[in-house]
């Protein structure tokens, strides 16, 4: 049972280091847009609590759209060190009461560059959430400051 907990903490890693990695070089590649992408927001659609919902997944596809909401959170996270949590309805910068955000930011040679995030219902699983964000935010650091 550990083994496949392992296994499935490995993968969901190198899911969200490559949704990372894929983000990062879409950045690189778009005009300044305020150097927000979004990347992996289909999967959304495969998550029981909210493809249930279509109006919240209107709403929050209308976000990732604007942007604006986005920027000012990862504004806050990319001001914070280590993982921050946003919890829908207690935070105002969740626009959903029945979404969460966990982020972490990542640096180039010590300078805070950008911040990643994963973005699910209030119920998601974060003690194995927030572990994955923070470990995936170390990692792509590393990576980035090597080159």
């Amino acid at each position: 049972h550990l083994q496949g907990e392992l296994r499935q903490l490995r993968d969901d890693m190198t899911a969200l280091m490559q949704a990372a990695v894929e983000a990062g070089s879409d950045a690189m590649n778009e005009e300044a847009d305020n150097n927000v992408v979004i990347s992996g927001e289909r999967n959304l659609l495969s998550v029981t609590d909210l493809s249930s919902n279509m109006n919240s997944l209107r709403r929050l596809f209308d976000m990732f759209e604007q942007k604006t909401g986005l920027l000012q959170l990862l504004d806050v996270s990319s001001k914070a060190t280590g993982v921050q949590i946003f919890i829908g309805g207690e935070s105002q910068l969740v626009p959903m009461d029945d979404m969460s955000i966990v982020t972490a930011p990542y640096e180039v040679n010590g300078r805070i560059v950008g911040t990643l995030g994963v973005i699910g219902p209030t119920r998601m699983a974060y003690e194995r959430v927030i572990p994955i964000v923070d470990i995936t935010a170390k990692l792509l650091s590393s990576a980035l400051s090597q080159h």
